[in-house]
């Protein structure tokens, strides 16, 4: 990763760091660590919920498959070509796990419900995720950075986990896209902090405008998924909200070295 001079490292003790500061401040009820591990689905009811929620893991994983595989020969830089080459590969061999899990606990091969649900992620997102190299990095942004907030709760306060979803996703999820995460960084402090004075203004600009479509775009599916992993696997999500925002101000405070105090009103999740 390119050190700067105003910024640490992005690391996952950073992220914790920041997340915890927030917790502290938003909500300082939840807890810092899992208090009790979660059992398996039960009841038909529970298992259904499961299906549903593990297969919208799918589709969200599937999703960065195809914009991945769609935006890697058009953007001409090799080192992001050799991270999305990996990161495609990651989230295919994540989303594919997630489906045999699927099946395996519903009887049944969710391969079509996953791909209407990766519709679904076309339909909010549009042509932003593909338009450029901007609307790519918002994507990125998005669907990498940006929820991690909703993992730290999932981590910590759900009720409800199939145990062979939960060893495969700590051997391999956690490390895969704590790997994505700090290559999204890399890539995007390869740009920032080669350019100018006047032409960083210009990106911030730019990464602003198309990362503030992104949240626009995403809101309807976050709110809607966050209902779905309250009710299939017990999270907790009455401070989400303020989490989530709090939590994207962070990441493009780093993102822009610019203070958090000094970023312009942004969308929430909840417009």
């Amino acid at each position: 990763m390119t050190a700067t001079l105003t910024r640490p490292a992005w690391t996952t003790d950073l992220e914790l760091e920041i997340f915890d500061k927030l917790l502290d401040k938003h909500a300082p009820h939840l807890p810092k660590k899992r208090l009790e591990e979660p059992r398996p689905p039960q009841t038909e009811e529970e298992k259904e919920n499961f299906y549903r929620f593990r297969v919208a893991g799918a589709a969200h994983d599937l999703f960065i498959v195809q914009v991945c595989a769609k935006i890697i020969d058009q953007i001409p830089d090799p080192e992001l070509q050799l991270f999305l080459s990996r990161q495609l590969g990651d989230d295919g061999a994540h989303a594919q796990n997630t489906r045999l899990r699927a099946q395996a606990i519903s009887g049944r091969d969710p391969i079509d419900d996953i791909q209407k649900q990766v519709q679904k992620h076309w339909d909010y997102m549009g042509d932003l995720p593909i338009r450029n190299w901007q609307g790519f990095l918002a994507f990125e942004l998005h669907y990498e950075l940006h929820i991690v907030a909703l993992l730290f709760i999932n981590s910590r306060t759900s009720k409800i986990n199939d145990p062979d979803s939960a060893k495969f996703a700590a051997a391999r999820i956690l490390p895969d896209e704590a790997v994505h995460r700090l290559g999204v960084v890399d890539w995007w402090q390869r740009i920032f902090d080669q350019a100018s004075p006047a032409e960083k203004e210009d990106l911030i600009a730019q990464v602003l405008e198309v990362d503030e479509e992104g949240q626009r775009r995403r809101n309807p599916y976050l709110r809607d998924h966050w209902q779905l992993s309250k009710k299939a696997i017990g999270i907790e999500v009455d401070d989400l909200p303020v989490l989530y925002d709090t939590w994207r101000k962070e990441v493009l405070s780093y993102f822009l070295d610019i203070p958090v105090s000094k970023l312009p009103k942004l969308v929430s999740v909840n417009d």
